[in-house]
């Protein structure tokens, strides 16, 4: 798998400059955009994407913090991305301080220049302060590390995560809150464990730093709430974990309820427990089998990486019945973060596992992954939203940090799960 490895390599190189290309620093010519917004894409029609969503600036912000734990990287390097992150922690002070937002905390995005966004969206999306408040918890991690005993920075860094977790703690369980795809209302898989995660993190923290027990208590005990709600998504009929319960509104279409932001949620928040429960192992399983049959570019088993044939597993989309096509609804296509996020699955199972047959076997299943998403990545590794159901061209927004972030993140599994091997 030499020629897999080295696509892997070279696109991992790629895939950091342009998030941090798309990643707004106090260091550079931020042009119409604010220090520490981050653009979903640097796309501005057909379709436009060119907003900071709380969510996407989340989870890449994880990721870029994951970076930091590398002794291989440069010491220049992780200077700028701790300018970066700082810049993101006062553009979160900034957003936060805006007035006379409809949905409050839950917008879901804004301008890259920092003011709101007033045109109709599905709102609120309550899955983004909790992510926020998780990614700028890391962060506190990683200053407190760095602190030699001083906690005064982290003390400043976790007022912005109460402001968060408290907004959490009072909508958590409100019905008609939009899923992370921006087209259901209801009550969400993905929203209720990034919630849960939030807050058990912050109390953490709240202990951490001695914080006013009455703060941790209050966090706790609504986590512990959501747990009670999480074991009423796994269908016994259907055999898999459903996205939403009581829906309120939004699309009609999507009968199955089965849908990959469920895996999403198992990466991004799940416990090693729930991450290789047979419950998530049946949902994948299920998503795999059915958008293997879905899609005409799954047709192909086999690809061509620099000049070496290599097998491929099959391309992974939303759900059954998307329509979204990139720039309209002309029928759902396969995802690059997706696919990615599937390969990750597998290598976060193989170190799990630890060393044997098994392990190998995973991380076998997981290059095949990582293969399908070479396959359809552009020559020069430019990366986009979608991949044509039938044609396998890239489609949608270019240069998408999501899928970028998705991508060092399956990466950063794979490396591990190699070193667990040895």
């Amino acid at each position: 798998m030499a020629a897999l490895e080295s696509w892997i390599t070279a696109q991992d190189a790629f895939s950091r400059k342009h998030i941090l290309n798309n990643f707004a620093s106090s260091s550079d010519g931020n042009g119409d955009a604010r220090a520490g917004a981050i653009c979903a894409s640097p796309s501005r029609k057909h379709p436009d994407y060119y907003y900071a969503w709380t969510r996407d600036s989340a989870l890449v912000v994880l990721e870029v913090i994951a970076w930091l734990d590398n002794n291989k990287l440069d010491y220049m390097l992780k200077d700028e991305l701790k300018q970066r992150l700082d810049d993101y922690v006062e553009f979160t002070r900034h957003l936060q301080g805006l007035k006379n937002l409809k949905y409050g905390l839950g917008e879901a995005k804004f301008h890259m220049d920092g003011t709101a966004f007033r045109a109709p969206w599905c709102n609120a999306q309550t899955d983004g302060p909790a992510l926020r408040a998780r990614a700028i918890l890391a962060y506190t991690q990683h200053v407190i590390k760095q602190a030699n005993g001083d906690t005064t920075r982290a003390h400043e860094l976790f007022a912005l995560v109460r402001t968060d977790l408290d907004y959490v703690t009072k909508v958590w369980m409100h019905l008609g809150n939009c899923d992370i795809w921006e087209e259901s209302r209801g009550m969400h898989f993905y929203t209720l464990l990034a919630q849960k995660t939030a807050l058990e993190e912050g109390a953490r923290m709240a202990h951490t730093l001695d914080v006013d027990n009455s703060v941790a208590h209050v966090y706790e005990r609504a986590a512990q709430e959501i747990a009670h709600k999480l074991p009423e998504f796994w269908d016994v009929d259907h055999g898999y974990i459903v996205a939403t319960l009581n829906k309120t509104g939004g699309i009609q279409t999507k009968n199955s309820n089965l849908d990959a932001q469920v895996l999403l949620a198992a990466l991004h928040h799940g416990t090693p427990k729930l991450l290789t429960s047979r419950a998530v192992a049946a949902t994948v399983n299920r998503l795999v089998h059915v958008f293997d049959r879905l899609y005409v570019v799954n047709h192909v088993q086999r690809t061509k990486i620099d000049g070496q044939w290599v097998d491929v597993a099959a391309a992974v989309g939303r759900y059954p019945e998307d329509v979204y096509d990139g720039d309209g609804s002309r029928g759902g296509n396969p995802w690059s973060l997706l696919t990615s996020s599937v390969a990750e699955y597998h290598y976060r199972l193989a170190v799990h596992m630890g060393n044997g047959p098994l392990a190998q076997y995973l991380v076998q299943v997981g290059d095949t992954y990582m293969a399908r998403v070479a396959r359809h990545t552009d020559a020069d590794h430019t990366m986009r939203e979608q991949w044509d159901k039938s044609s396998g061209y890239g489609r949608g927004a270019v240069h998408l940090t999501w899928s970028y972030a998705a991508h060092t993140s399956a990466s950063r599994w794979r490396n591990l799960a190699i070193a667990s091997l040895d």
